[in-house]
């Protein structure tokens, strides 16, 4: 008995296993490969959309073929809104006709002329593909409502910006067209006397005055700073203004200067020359000053002299100059003993706390000793007055 049943139901699992087999997998082949795509398809991205009064809109049209040899298809706008002029544009031109390979899309352009006077509401029109297979209408409405307003965003990350006058200033600011069109938007700035303010495209080089940007989106610009070094230090205000013609928008940003010393290397009276002599000490008067706006600190006073040369200051060291001030140092050059006569160049140096420095070049001429010119001057007195003696002499025989 039960191997009378055992061998029923082994019987009913084959015969039912390949259906019920089939309809499991048949499910799961569905699932994981869905039947694909064939046929040429109209179609477009924004079906409804919407356009400003009395301006001509434009509607971007896709052509696209799967799995289907090439295929001809003639273009038509069988249904347009009362006085509105359609025209189907392929590459910029007016087109009645379209060929479509296998597996690929073509794209095309749907301009839609207005009436004079044309007002509000919704206007219906429809794109028709057909050849002898095929018969794609593509419904579009264009809807004339009330015109987005104009509007312009200036915003930046760092309103604040703090340095020194030499420091290089730059402002990184985003420009928002919110508004309802394309728009060319003019760059300017009020800055303090003597600031110059200039625009670039953010990573670029070129200087703007104006830049387009499209409808509802956004682009970076640089306004740079140059600012004259012997500016005071303290804190600046200036605003950037974008402007078109119908919208502007301004960003009041901020500077913060920091002071700066700035030293400057003279001799007494602006003369950068001296006189010296072989072996001997030579003083020389430098006017040491401070043209930033900040003190200058820890200076300290060194030169650089032909070999064999020595040098000393007096003062050596300034242990600080304010801005604006100035201080005379007493500078002594001893040229070497074997020096000869002629023009030689001393560099006179100031260093101070921060890294500053500053140099001057002297022109010092050595010369000749007034004790050797003396000692000339004698030995040709001399033999003058053996020559007169030995004429007067001599003469006489």
């Amino acid at each position: 008995m039960l191997r009378r049943l055992f061998a029923v139901s082994f019987f009913s699992f084959v015969i039912l296993a390949p259906v019920l087999g089939g309809g499991l997998g048949g499910t799961a082949n569905a699932a994981d490969n869905p039947p694909a795509i064939s046929g040429v398809f109209l179609t477009t991205k924004y079906p409804t959309m919407t356009a400003r009064a009395g301006e001509t809109a434009t509607v971007d049209l896709s052509v696209h073929n799967y799995h289907l040899p090439p295929q001809i298809l003639a273009l038509s706008v069988p249904q347009t809104a009362s006085g509105w002029k359609a025209t189907i544009l392929g590459g910029g031109q007016p087109v009645g006709a379209i060929e479509v390979g296998p597996d690929s899309e073509e794209r095309l352009q749907l301009r839609l002329e207005p009436p004079q006077g044309v007002g509000h509401g919704d206007y219906a029109f429809t794109v028709e593909a057909k050849s002898a297979q095929t018969d794609e209408k593509l419904p579009v409405t264009v809807l004339i409502g009330e015109e987005v307003p104009a509007k312009l965003k200036l915003t930046t990350n760092f309103p604040n910006l703090r340095g020194t006058p030499t420091t290089s200033f730059k402002y990184r600011v985003t420009i928002n067209n919110d508004s309802g069109r394309d728009a060319t938007v003019n760059l300017s700035a009020d800055a303090p006397k003597n600031f110059q303010v200039g625009f670039t495209e953010a990573y670029g080089s070129q200087q703007l005055t104006s830049i387009p940007i499209e409808a509802g989106k956004s682009k970076d610009v640089e306004a740079s700073l140059t600012i004259p070094r012997e500016t005071t230090a303290g804190d600046y205000k200036l605003t950037l203004h974008a402007k078109t013609d119908a919208a502007g928008a301004d960003l009041p940003v901020s500077l913060t200067l920091v002071g700066q010393p700035r030293l400057a290397v003279s001799g007494e009276g602006g003369r950068l020359s001296g006189d010296a002599y072989a072996g001997k000490d030579s003083e020389l008067t430098i006017v040491l000053r401070n043209d930033g706006t900040e003190a200058a600190r820890d200076i300290e006073l060194s030169a650089t002299t032909p070999e064999g040369w020595k040098s000393s200051f007096d003062p050596k060291q300034v242990q600080q100059l304010p801005a604006g001030g100035t201080q005379n140092v007493k500078v002594t050059l001893t040229p070497s003993d074997k020096a000869i006569a002629g023009d030689y160049q001393a560099t006179i140096r100031a260093s101070g706390a921060g890294g500053l420095s500053e140099s001057a070049n002297f022109r010092i001429t050595v010369l000749t000793s007034t004790l050797w010119g003396s000692i000339g001057i004698a030995i040709i007195a001399i033999a003058l007055l053996v020559v007169v003696f030995s004429v007067a002499r001599f003469g006489r025989r």
